[in-house]
């Protein structure tokens, strides 16, 4: 659409004519106002819900029995609701097993590479003192 811009005249045009027409309604609005927050608003009662939802077609006998139920037998939600829905909020404790697993893990490949380099490190030094040594130990048999 970027590359069009003939339709991105009309898109402009779309929205200058929809902010004209809605007003203060704005965009959310269904096109012939009364949405939630006008003073016109009617909460559909039981009766209307469950006539909608009689007329859907994708619903089995079973869904439509459930639904039936909670139009009009609702029930507040329960801890165990959520529970159910969403899980266990938090973490388990074998997930928490699983990370300072994993955290000793790499602090040990940190330990032995660490390790490695200082042994390594010190063995370079003494070498060094040892060759230090020895030329010294050729300068005084020189020298004598």
């Amino acid at each position: 659409m970027a590359e069009d811009p003939i339709n991105q005249r009309a898109f402009a045009e779309d929205v200058a004519a929809a902010a004209a027409a809605g007003g203060e309604q704005g965009f959310a609005m269904p096109p012939g106002g009364g949405g939630p927050g006008s003073p016109d608003f009617k909460m559909p009662s039981a009766d209307e819900i469950w006539k909608l939802v009689e007329s859907m077609d994708g619903i089995s006998d079973e869904e439509r029995a459930e639904l039936r139920d909670s139009i009009y037998n609702p029930k507040p939600p329960s801890p165990d609701d959520f529970l159910k829905q969403y899980g266990h909020p938090g973490h388990s404790s074998r997930e928490y097993i699983i990370f300072f697993v994993m955290i000793a893990l790499i602090l040990l490949v940190f330990a032995l590479f660490g390790f490695k380099l200082y042994k390594s490190l010190t063995e370079k030094e003494l070498k060094k003192q040892e060759k230090l040594k020895s030329k010294q130990q050729k300068k005084s048999k020189k020298s004598n």
